[in-house]
């Protein structure tokens, strides 16, 4: 069985592969502002957040690797939202 690709049916590839490399390049520069978000308000809050975690001895440096994940995550998904948002409603 040979498989044809029809001129239409390529055409609509063409445009999907578009598409996609479209959301890949936005995803990539959410998540690189969502981590530069984090970074920026985790250093601000070092000095306070190595004191909540100082009381946790070797747990410490993992709690600070959590709430930058956390905050990395949480900024990437409401920035993700937000666009999303803003792309529909314009």
């Amino acid at each position: 069985m040979v498989c044809v690709t029809t001129p239409r049916r390529a055409k609509a590839d063409r445009r999907r592969e578009a598409v996609l490399s479209g959301s890949t390049l936005w995803a990539s520069l959410e998540c690189l502002l969502g981590g530069v978000a984090a970074g920026v308000l985790v250093l601000l809050a070092l000095p306070t957040l190595s004191d909540l975690a100082g009381s946790l001895g070797l747990l410490s440096t993992t709690v600070l690797a959590f709430v930058f994940l956390f905050l990395w995550l949480s900024l990437w998904a409401v920035i993700g939202t937000v666009h999303e948002r803003a792309a529909a409603t314009g």
